[in-house]
């Protein structure tokens, strides 16, 4: 079978590789991408493992034992570490993650299929995994009605639009005209410029330590931050007036839950979430590369859909 592997930064391949070996074989129908792609792409990542490696982590399709239709979660928790019997199994310390969708089959733990709602494309299934993080993130975000997300982006997108779904009253910040005027057509209001007044409720989904900064900086006395956007490591210079003087609470939020991924399934089966307004063009796996290299959307915020059968 034809798979994408990578050999080092920006050194991708699509080669035929032996047939996967697991407890279920899937046969891949759309993989979306995402920034961690990229950034796979360019500089690798932890979770990669040792070089050749398999990617892409949003992937749909059907078993090849039963014809399921199944989203391929990217990650089965241990559930015995302290973080799995706390019930934070998103924080397991010994997390199986499941790579290699950027391929025409991917072998995976049976825990980590999720069943696809009747009718909902395979493209859409896929993106239950980035929405899902996003589930997790507006739970950690608290019940103000008024919200802010820096960074328009697909996350700072669904982001919002999960807000919007909840009656909030949010705000997106970008400089792209492209990406706030996809925001409003999710039910947001755009900005290109940071509010001149403070917020109870700021979400960061830049993943940049000046965004981190000034998300404390908009935070309103006693209101609370939520870092969804994941900096580089090493430690990120904060206004510690901020945290301490004015009580905002800061907080992460990393990856879902599994019964977090169900809940986006269904978002995207009844059209709450339009997966129309995040999905950029297919191409196959020999399209991959240059498409991730310079995406063929411009500004806007959206997915390449890889069809490894095209």
């Amino acid at each position: 079978m034809r798979a994408a592997l990578l050999y080092g930064p920006d050194d991708l391949r699509i080669e035929d590789v032996p047939e996967p070996v697991g407890e279920v074989v899937v046969s891949v129908r759309a993989a979306t991408t995402c920034g961690t792609d990229l950034k796979m792409l360019k500089h690798g990542h932890p979770t990669l493992g040792a070089y050749p490696a398999r990617f892409g982590h949003e992937t749909a399709g059907e078993r090849f034992d039963t014809g399921e239709r199944v989203l391929v979660g990217d990650s089965v928790p241990c559930g015995s570490c302290t973080c799995c019997s706390a019930g934070a199994t998103h924080l397991c310390r010994a997390m199986t993650w499941v790579m290699g969708g950027f391929a025409e089959r991917i072998a995976a733990p049976a825990a980590a299929l999720h069943p696809i709602p009747d009718g909902l494309p395979f493209a859409a299934a896929a993106m239950a995994e980035p929405l899902a993080a996003c589930v997790h993130a507006v739970g950690r975000g608290g019940r103000e009605r008024v919200a802010v997300v820096l960074g328009g982006g697909t996350i700072g997108l669904m982001l919002a639009r999960l807000l919007v779904l909840d009656g909030r009253d949010v705000t997106v910040v970008d400089r792209h005209p492209e990406r706030r005027a996809q925001a409003e057509s999710l039910g947001a209001s755009a900005t290109e410029a940071l509010p001149p007044a403070s917020g109870p409720l700021i979400f960061e989904a830049v993943g940049r330590p000046g965004a981190w900064h000034d998300a404390l900086q908009l935070a309103s006395p006693g209101g609370r931050v939520v870092m969804v956007g994941g900096c580089p490591s090493g430690d990120v210079p904060l206004p510690a007036g901020r945290i301490h003087y004015d009580e905002v609470d800061v907080v992460g939020a990393f990856h879902h839950r599994p019964a977090e991924v169900d809940e986006a399934l269904l978002l995207l089966s009844t059209g709450a979430v339009d997966h129309l307004a995040f999905a950029g063009p297919a191409v196959g796996l020999d399209g991959l590369h240059a498409a991730l290299a310079a995406p063929p959307w411009g500004a806007e915020a959206r997915k390449l859909v890889v069809d490894p059968t095209r």
